[in-house]
């Protein structure tokens, strides 16, 4: 248990993201699947002393308490973003064929700073994807909300859709024996926060990707409070009937890919980071996975 909480405890660390009791509790990452109670947690904290330290309720490694104050300044920050994102989410919640959007990345769980764009996570109807995604992007393109060269603060990125046909994703990960490569994924997918959803569709994905339990057996996933959520309403339903009979599918699909970016062409499908098909949309120029990994190993070692 005690190695599970350092373990845990590092990788937050890279992200400066001191935690509170419960936070390691539910996220604390095993390799036995085995779950722990809140009361474990809490003595093997104990017995940690020296080799972990607390201040005002939060964990964190050894003369780290600065991130503390980091934190509590991110938070902020990330409110700010929410009460933008809700924004352009009241006008994404118009397209029918989306069932979820959720924050991604540090976003998620408010540990952004002030440069940082917002990135979301799309699940939509089924056969669906192309067209959602473009009425999506066109948008955002059109309202001047998409990343831009040099500056991303605050802007719409939306490179992740994702068709309800088929809402396991186990297949991002890296396939190798060494489960530990698959670190950032797991934490990555628990902490998305959905802000609009219907059709039960959070759930719906959570229940299709219960694998991550064993990696988080005591995870969850998100539960955002009303003042970060955007609801359907009997508009947004209306006009989403009206335009319920959109069926340019391939039409969609054709016009995307052929005005797709060369870059994402020469990647797409070659492996997890560009992957392109029917079922899902996944631009992600950058994977950091690896750089991650090794920070979490590094500080594992420091920390014996």
């Amino acid at each position: 248990m005690t190695q599970a909480i350092l373990k845990t405890l590092a990788y937050f660390d890279i992200f400066d993201y001191p935690l509170t009791l419960v936070e390691i509790w539910k996220w604390l990452y095993v390799e036995n699947n085995r779950s722990a109670s809140l009361s474990e947690v809490r003595q093997s904290l104990a017995q940690l002393a020296g080799r972990v330290e607390t201040k005002n309720g939060f964990w964190f490694l050894p003369g780290r308490s600065g991130i503390i104050q980091t934190r509590l300044e991110r938070y902020s920050i990330a409110e700010e973003k929410f009460k933008k994102l809700l924004k352009v989410v009241k006008v994404l919640r118009r397209i029918p064929f989306i069932k979820m959007i959720a924050v991604c990345n540090r976003l998620a769980y408010s540990n952004t700073d002030e440069k940082g764009d917002i990135d979301l996570f799309i699940i939509t109807e089924k056969n669906r994807l192309w067209l959602t995604r473009l009425l999506a992007v066109g948008w955002l393109k059109l309202n001047k909300q998409r990343p831009m060269p040099g500056n991303k603060k605050d802007a719409i990125d939306t490179n992740f859709f994702l068709s309800e046909a088929d809402l396991q994703v186990d297949y991002l990960g890296v396939q190798t024996d060494d489960r530990h490569k698959n670190l950032s994924l797991v934490y990555w997918l628990d902490q998305l926060a959905p802000v609009y959803d219907i059709d039960n569709s959070y759930q719906r994905f959570l229940e299709a990707n219960d694998w991550l339990k064993e990696y988080l057996p005591n995870a969850f996933g998100y539960q955002l409070n009303d003042r970060r959520t955007v609801k359907a309403t009997l508009v947004s339903r209306i006009i989403g009937w009206l335009l319920s009979w959109l069926t340019f599918e391939n039409l969609a699909r054709k016009f995307q890919l052929k005005i797709m970016p060369l870059r994402l062409k020469e990647l797409m499908n070659k492996d997890s980071r560009v992957m392109v098909n029917d079922k899902l949309l996944k631009f992600h120029l950058e994977d950091k996975r690896e750089n991650y990994l090794k920070l979490w190993q590094d500080k594992l070692n420091e920390i014996g």
